[in-house]
């Protein structure tokens, strides 16, 4: 009978870390490449809880060790700090609520059911919550202090709460009612968070359509000084028609070739680096590569692509923007200050390449990149967008770092109009 309580128990604990990993994973984005870290830390935090809560059952012990391997856990899976501290208070705080709420209603069961019964109203709260936070885009969010400070000041208040209760000696229903409403509380922080996760998200796909306005303005410009120059020459046309003769007769080839040269120059627009003939590459290129002239000392670009794309402005825009911004931000702090991108198409395969100056990172293959700037939290997030988009478009994403040089390449399926 004791070794069938002790499956059963160790079933139920099963249970309980995996809904507890899995309300983890609906807040914090998992990695492939760190998968074996985070089940190793599961299988630890399962080991650890299982051998204490039959040893002590609901105790300050059991809640801090609990505590610590929720932290723990939560520290395996990528994402800020701030928001890695947040989720661990809120899934500890519905954890301990849904503990207590049980113990306090039903104190005349055995320890065995209450467990049961806990990892029962887990698993609800879990499917509650699931439908609001399903979205890959919520692991992307980094919030600034204030936020940040909301966040998680509401489960830590929670937390408070509950132990006030479990280590004053409060029983029956008014306690189990405080419990309630504590995982309602615990509960509505994750509504609270998908809100903000919306809005920070509207916020960036407003500066994305802001950077592509500017974007068009600046090829605008580009087009009007080149039309502008197209025009001088027209006007001047006859004239340069009969120097061109003159030169020919004379059989000064290389004075004509010289002429022709002053002709190809001054058609030429300095402020037009790519020119497609795809109005959303040319004029977001155009923009990025002339910030980058201003900051860096070598800036190359070879763009082969045909004028339509079955490709979303905006999926271009987050792609193209945030590698170049990266690039731009990486190569300005470096002695070299260079930049290097390539974009071409080939059957329906559009291939990108972006190599910059960078320092301070490890040579090898790279996951994430790190800043030391202001806004730190933020950084990084544009990399897991650009690897959503290519994910849509069953491309692959490398990035390599070789000899203080960091090279991007990115692979896409698409096709021409």
């Amino acid at each position: 009978m004791m070794s069938v309580n002790l499956i059963t128990e160790l079933m139920v604990n099963l249970l309980r870390v995996l809904l507890i990993r899995k309300l983890m994973e609906l807040f914090l984005p998992a990695e492939e490449e760190g998968e074996k870290k985070v089940l190793a830390a599961a299988v630890c935090y399962y080991l650890l809880t299982s051998v204490l809560y039959g040893i002590v059952h609901l105790s300050a012990l059991y809640e801090a060790c609990n505590f610590i391997g929720i932290a723990g856990l939560c520290f395996f899976y990528p994402g800020t700090w701030k928001k890695r501290i947040f989720v661990a208070l809120a899934v500890f705080a519905t954890d301990l609520a849904c503990a207590l709420a049980v113990y306090f209603a039903f104190s005349r069961e055995g320890v065995m059911h209450q467990q049961a019964i806990r990892t029962l109203l887990l698993f609800i709260c879990v499917t509650v919550i699931r439908p609001i936070a399903s979205r890959a885009e919520d692991g992307e969010i980094a919030f600034d202090q204030r936020q940040a400070g909301i966040l998680i000041l509401i489960p830590g208040a929670g937390i408070f709460i509950l132990c006030v209760l479990l280590y004053e000696g409060f029983e029956g229903a008014a306690a189990t009612l405080i419990c309630v409403s504590v995982l309602i509380i615990s509960l509505s922080v994750f509504f609270l968070y998908h809100m903000m996760a919306d809005h920070y998200r509207s916020v960036r796909e407003q500066e994305l359509y802001r950077q592509q306005t500017f974007a068009y303005q600046n090829q605008l410009e580009v087009i009007t000084e080149s039309q502008g120059r197209i025009r001088a020459l027209r006007h001047d046309m006859k004239n340069h028609i009969l120097v061109l003769q003159m030169l020919l007769q004379k059989g000064d080839l290389e004075e004509t070739r010289r002429y022709l040269a002053a002709m190809q120059d001054f058609m030429a627009n300095p402020s037009e680096y790519i020119e497609t003939g795809n109005e959303t590459v040319d004029s977001l290129l155009n923009y990025k590569l002339q910030r980058a002239r201003e900051v860096l000392q070598t800036v190359e670009a070879g763009v082969c692509i045909p004028e339509k794309l079955v490709l979303h402005s905006f999926d271009l825009n987050v792609v193209l923007g945030n590698l170049l911004d990266n690039a731009i931000e990486a190569a300005a702090e470096t002695e070299e200050k260079k930049l290097k991108l390539t974009m071409e198409l080939e059957k329906g395969v559009l291939f990108l390449h972006v190599r910059n100056s960078c320092q301070g990172i490890a040579d090898g293959r790279v996951q994430r990149l790190k800043t030391t700037k202001a806004g730190a939290s933020d950084h990084g997030i544009g990399l897991s967008s650009v690897r959503r988009i290519v994910e849509k478009y069953h491309g692959d994403m490398e990035m390599i770092c070789e000899n203080g040089d960091m090279e991007t390449d990115i692979v896409m399926y698409i096709s021409e109009m």
